[in-house]
């Protein structure tokens, strides 16, 4: 089963590249824009070292990957594993794109530009942060492929950093936006609907 667990790493790439590519159609198609209504720039607090955070799960990973999947390694756990490995990325590919398409103004940081807008359409009606739960999904996926202690390791870090990542968003949001801010929050969970 060795050369079909290579396979991850084209499903990998698809989910990178379905990321990459809706980035740079969106950058080029022209869009009417809503008036901004943030009328200053803002930083969240610590944003560096989240977004360090989060690249150490994503290192950990594919390090993970790279060993179970180089060495021969890869735990058969259940009949379709690799199957349901993939339907889970391809689920976080899906919310990714659509995320990025009804927001147009999302940063690897957590910063906020003059331009910014608050989203609240799309995915964001069910959860705040589906870009990170994509990112979540991406690595669970690989973890249902790859069900080795180090890429479920991986699993818990991109958690936790898209958790960071995400509270540390929300600072500088409620502070641009105010109470429109808190009363989506209080409809809306975080990363799983009604739960979290």
């Amino acid at each position: 089963m060795r050369s079909i667990d290579y396979a991850i790493y084209y499903v990998h790439t698809l989910f990178w590249t379905s990321f990459g590519v809706t980035r740079v159609v969106l950058r080029v198609r022209e869009r009417r824009r809503a008036p901004p209504v943030v009328e200053e720039t803002h930083t969240a607090p610590y944003s560096r070292a989240v977004l360090a955070f989060h690249a150490v799960a994503f290192a950990v990973m594919y390090i993970g990957l790279g060993y179970a999947i180089g060495t021969n390694r890869v735990p058969a756990w259940f009949p379709g594993q690799r199957l349901a490995g993939t339907l889970i990325v391809c689920g976080g590919a899906a919310l990714m794109v659509w995320a990025l398409v009804s927001f147009q103004s999302w940063r690897f940081r957590a910063a906020l530009d003059a331009d910014h807008e608050l989203a609240t359409g799309g995915p964001f009606r069910i959860l705040r942060h589906p870009i990170y739960m994509a990112l979540n999904l991406l690595a669970l996926g690989s973890a249902v492929w790859v069900p080795s202690a180090i890429v479920w390791a991986s699993v818990v870090l991109m958690v936790i950093g898209g958790d960071l990542r995400a509270r540390a968003e929300e600072i500088v949001l409620e502070q641009a936006f105010g109470t429109r801010y808190r009363d989506y929050c209080a409809r809306t969970r975080r990363f799983i609907p009604g739960l979290y």
